[in-house]
């Protein structure tokens, strides 16, 4: 007969011991980045390497020194992890007021459906100029330049996913909380937020990988210093390009192990940890049938004294934060206020119309003369080449990545082997495949100009994978048991059960997909290797040679926002409209 033993004294507190390093070693590492990439932040402008003197060999073999690729990735863990808390804080404020308000719907949904799929070399033509002068000849402005292509990568998909997922919370849920009274501060805090968490943690693994496209782009900056150069941030986004513009085809494998490294560390240090620790936030009523992601980190914390001390002092913030807090709203009587305010949202809302119908007019006028006139005839072919490759290449995406998605999502070991090699994979920014491109080109496989396909999927496909994964995991259990007990056919199954379930991710994964792979066709369309320039034409193709030209740059991004604009007013408005009213539980 086997005999159960309790644990020990002796490996309970050696278990506490080694939880408590775990907790210490991690605070300390992240404190060490924080720090150091500050001081390290705070120097002189032209103390950063520029153009020409990277253009010298010497300088460049310094700078693509293997040694420096530890000091290149903390410097960009730092921008990341910045980039990734202004993501959140963005998400929260004004997903919750797109939920909240309908008003304030109407104008969020439109502006943030059409800043998804602005490209990226579009918001660095106009932004890098004033992000600069905010800390005029210092390197924090250049810092702030690829802090905010960081943000711009992923903050639209996270705050996204958060309206969508607030918007079909179930509704025998909602009814308990106006049972119990909860105000709406307890209700977002104590329900939507906790609803919402799962899915948002996947969507924020999706969004890096456009955060680390952003990076190849936007560690270098083009300033007047005092004539026009490029300076360079160390990082790995800078790494990398310098390498393609060097044609450094070892540099070029060691910038991409550095940055696959960086990923698992992110990867095993936070991702696993909150995944596994939000895990059990999750929609269902059998929880013992299901088997919790593992994480090495969150058992050896969950361990940890300082961990319970933590816990508890969050507790008590949590209570001031969700119970006390609106005591001072009512104490002041901002409520009264809020009130009155309230009573003039249709002046307020009539006053907005006007000002935004002026502010269209006026910069339509500056914008017709700012434009090159001469360039305007072309411009509808590039669109509709750009158009059918991009609208292809998603097609051909989904088409792959959603069944294989519901196939790993449907099995809990499967998901998690395959979901953190998908998040690695997934890292890798488009451009990163050039040189394989440019072997293969040079061996004669040139036809059809096939490359492009692949490299827009490349930019896009993950979005299908992991939102996918998280509309398969948000399905209730009781569903499922449903689905059982009347023994569908594989065609029911999809039709009748699983496509309709998924439907609200499967939106957002489009939505989301359709930005990256906008971004992705620049880089496709373009290919610059050393000397060698592989250019198709295309809308992608216009931009990036005439990236540093405004009037023209200009003119292609509007190309792309106005075909944006025209998938918002008849795709995008009106499948949200489908999967909010038709498809939730």
């Amino acid at each position: 007969m086997k005999v159960l033993h309790a644990p020990s004294q002796k490996n309970t507190t050696l278990k506490k011991s080694i939880g408590n390093l775990t907790f210490v070693i991690i605070l300390a590492l992240f404190a060490f980045i924080l720090v150091f990439s500050l001081i390290k932040m705070n120097r002189p402008l032209d103390s950063l390497p520029s153009e020409e003197v990277l253009s010298t060999p010497s300088k460049t073999h310094d700078f693509l020194a293997i040694s420096n690729l530890l000091y290149f990735s903390i410097r960009t863990m730092f921008r990341m992890i910045i980039g990734m808390i202004w993501s959140f804080l963005f998400s929260f404020v004004f997903g919750v007021l797109a939920v909240r308000y309908k008003t304030a719907r109407r104008i969020i949904l439109p502006m943030v459906n059409f800043l998804e799929s602005v490209p990226l070399l579009g918001f660095l033509t106009f932004t890098t100029a004033w992000l600069l002068g905010l800390f005029p000849g210092n390197v924090l402005g250049a810092e702030c330049v690829a802090i905010f292509a960081i943000f711009t990568g992923q903050a639209w998909n996270i705050m996204l996913t958060l309206y969508q997922i607030m918007e079909v919370i179930p509704s025998d849920l909602s009814n308990v909380t106006d049972q119990f009274k909860y105000n709406p501060w307890e209700k977002f805090w104590r329900l939507e937020f906790v609803y919402a968490i799962p899915g948002l943690l996947w969507n924020v693994i999706i969004s890096q990988t456009a955060a680390w496209f952003a990076l190849v782009a936007s560690e270098q900056a083009s300033v007047a210093l005092p004539k026009d150069t490029t300076l360079f941030l160390p990082g790995i986004g800078s790494y990398i390009q310098i390498a393609l513009d060097r044609a450094d085809f070892k540099a070029c494998l060691w910038a991409v192990l550095a940055l696959l490294l960086n990923v698992i560390i992110l990867n095993f240090l936070v991702f696993q940890p909150l995944v596994r620790a939000t895990y059990y936030f999750k929609y269902e009523t059998d929880v013992e049938s299901t088997i919790p992601p593992r994480s090495i980190i969150y058992r050896l914390l969950k361990e940890a004294t300082l961990t319970h001390y933590c816990s508890h002092i969050f507790s008590l913030f949590s209570q001031f934060w969700i119970y006390q807090l609106p005591k001072i709203w009512y104490f002041l009587k901002l409520d009264r206020l809020y009130k009155r305010i309230a009573k003039l949202r249709n002046f307020f809302k009539t006053l907005w119309y006007i000002g935004l119908g002026v502010l269209i007019i006026v910069c339509s006028i500056k914008l017709y003369h700012f434009l090159p006139h001469q360039d305007f005839g072309m411009i509808p072919r590039l669109t509709l080449y750009t158009t059918l490759r991009v609208t292809l290449a998603m097609i051909v995406a989904g088409l792959i990545f959603t069944p294989l998605a519901i196939w790993v999502a449907s099995d809990n070991r499967r998901l998690n082997i395959v979901q953190p090699i998908g998040q690695i994979l997934g890292s890798i920014p488009s451009n990163v495949y050039t040189p394989f491109i440019v072997i293969f080109i040079s061996m004669g496989f040139d036809k059809l100009e096939w490359w492009i396909l692949p490299l827009i999927m490349v930019g896009c496909q993950w979005y299908y994978f992991f939102n996918v994964i998280a509309g398969y995991l948000a399905i209730p259990d009781d569903i499922r048991d449903v689905t059982k007990i009347f023994k569908l056919s594989k065609w029911h199954w999809w039709v009748k059960y699983l496509i309709p379930s998924i439907l609200p991710y499967i939106i957002t994964a489009i939505i989301n997909a359709a930005g990256a792979a906008w971004n992705a066709d620049i880089a496709a369309e373009s290919i610059q290797w050393g000397k060698k320039s592989i250019n198709v034409t295309g809308l992608g193709q216009y931009i990036s040679v005439n990236d540093g030209i405004k009037d023209k740059s200009a003119l292609g991004t509007l190309a792309m926002c106005f075909v944006v604009g025209l998938c918002i007013a008849f795709v995008w408005q009106p499948l949200y409209r489908v999967a909010k009213e038709k498809f939730h539980y």
